[in-house]
């Protein structure tokens, strides 16, 4: 983060803040006379001591930076972490929440600025199918969406959120898990599946970083950037939502039939990602490990189906036939699998207390996009964010890859051949390649 601005004129700094709309005329003035404060930054200390103002918005202000604070009726508290297509989400208020229900009430809001979403037309298309899906799901163990539209120059998706670690940064941190606890996280990941499957819909990007783990242990499943509606018009163009000749998903946990064609897969090429991520969850490490995208796919689709060491016998049994090659020799849905789980699942502990907006509102390691205001151009960046639900909507292995024809070598078939353009997907890094057939 950049060094604190100069102090600014207090008269200033009140025409800042009444430009933010943070606060109506009559309230400004109460809080300026009692807080007596003479300068700037004096006031702006005051505010955030009594938690009028987080630390995000009165650096933005002490800076004369005004800008998107506020979008609507949401109040931006802090920056959460960078989405994919050059989003950003934003832990923030509704406040027409905070005035019925109190100030405790928190949300996530992506935000795509509109130059970005008219640079691509595509962004704005796949932003848009995630708004429109996202609307349809409605369970504890899926998040929720609970509004989505265009205010202010940036389109926006506010969605439920979620305090807590997601499942790739839990075995990251701490190794694998527990089989009874793995158990439990899994028969709540299986529920909202099964709630998706149910609407209708198919995730397509079931993997450790579309998992939050809830701070008692429950959990949830994230993004809707990739899913489809089976049986629903897809959009003509292949690049926005996948079809012949683009693989969707994240490469280390991809069903063999959704590297052939995503955009007819059914709800067991989820299963097939949920037997992977258990995998991953039980052993720290992918089912089938390898340097590329063609050696993944090839993998997933030819190589024996690995066991899960060190776990209860019938626990690996469960991941063996979730991640059977054939989606028809697959459990028959989610809730049967989540019925499997509960046999193993340890009891979910109780939360302790839990300061999210305390844990958001200060500098990470992504000092870019804590200096910049909302809806900013932000410099692109590999490093990994360190926490909240939303940090990462995408990874570098969760690809929309476009596949072409190629000349094959004489007496053998072609593979992958890579292609360096990305196309996004929301919540998702988006590599370009070119396929003659898997």
């Amino acid at each position: 983060m950049s060094e604190r601005p100069a102090d600014q004129s207090f008269e200033a700094f009140l025409a800042t803040l009444h430009k933010s709309r943070l606060f109506d005329a009559v309230e400004l003035d109460r809080l300026a006379a009692r807080a007596r404060a003479t300068s700037s930054t004096a006031f702006a200390d005051a505010l955030v001591g009594a938690r009028e103002l987080t630390h995000y918005q009165a650096d933005k202000l002490l800076r004369g930076r005004w800008q998107g604070l506020v979008l609507g009726p949401y109040s931006v508290l802090a920056p959460l972490g960078r989405g994919g297509m050059g989003t950003v989400v934003y832990l923030a208020r509704d406040r027409r929440m905070t005035e019925a229900l109190g100030d405790t009430v928190l949300l996530a809001l992506k935000l795509l600025p509109d130059r970005k979403a008219a640079a691509d037309p595509k962004v704005l298309a796949r932003v848009q199918r995630e708004m429109e899906l996202g609307k349809r799901v409605n369970h504890a163990n899926a998040v929720r969406t609970f509004a989505a539209g265009h205010i202010d120059d940036v389109h926006y998706l506010a969605l439920e959120f979620i305090p807590g670690r997601t499942l790739r940064q839990t075995v990251m941190e701490k190794g694998p898990l527990a089989p009874g606890d793995a158990a439990r996280v899994f028969a709540d990941i299986a529920a909202g599946l099964q709630h998706v499957h149910e609407r209708g819909l198919v995730h397509r990007d079931v993997k450790p970083a579309n998992v939050m783990i809830r701070p008692d242990g429950r959990a949830v499943i994230l993004d809707f950037g990739l899913a489809i509606a089976p049986g629903e018009p897809l959009p003509a163009d292949p690049a926005i939502a996948g079809g012949r000749g683009y693989v969707v998903g994240t490469m280390d946990y991809l069903a063999p039939e959704q590297a052939r064609n995503a955009a007819v897969v059914g709800p067991a090429a989820d299963l097939y990602g949920l037997g992977c991520m258990l995998f991953y969850a039980l052993s720290g490490a992918v089912p089938y490990p390898a340097e590329g995208i063609k050696q993944k796919v090839k993998r997933h689709r030819d190589d024996p189906i690995p066991t899960v060491a060190d776990a209860p016998p019938d626990l690996a049994r469960l991941v063996r036939n979730l991640m059977a090659k054939s989606p028809d020799k697959r459990p028959r849905s989610a809730a049967q699998v989540r019925g499997c789980l509960l046999l193993w699942a340890t009891a979910a502990r109780a939360p302790g207390a839990v300061n999210a907006l305390a844990a958001a509102d200060a500098p990470g390691l992504d000092a870019d996009l804590w200096d910049a205001a909302p809806g900013d151009d932000l410099p692109t960046t590999s490093a990994e964010p360190e926490s909240n639900p939303f940090a990462r909507l995408d990874e570098d292995d969760s690809s929309a890859l476009e596949l072409e024809p190629v000349e094959p070598a004489t007496g053998s078939r072609t593979g992958w051949l890579l292609a360096g353009l990305l196309v996004g997907g929301m919540a998702l890094v988006v590599l370009v390649a070119m396929l003659r057939r898997l």
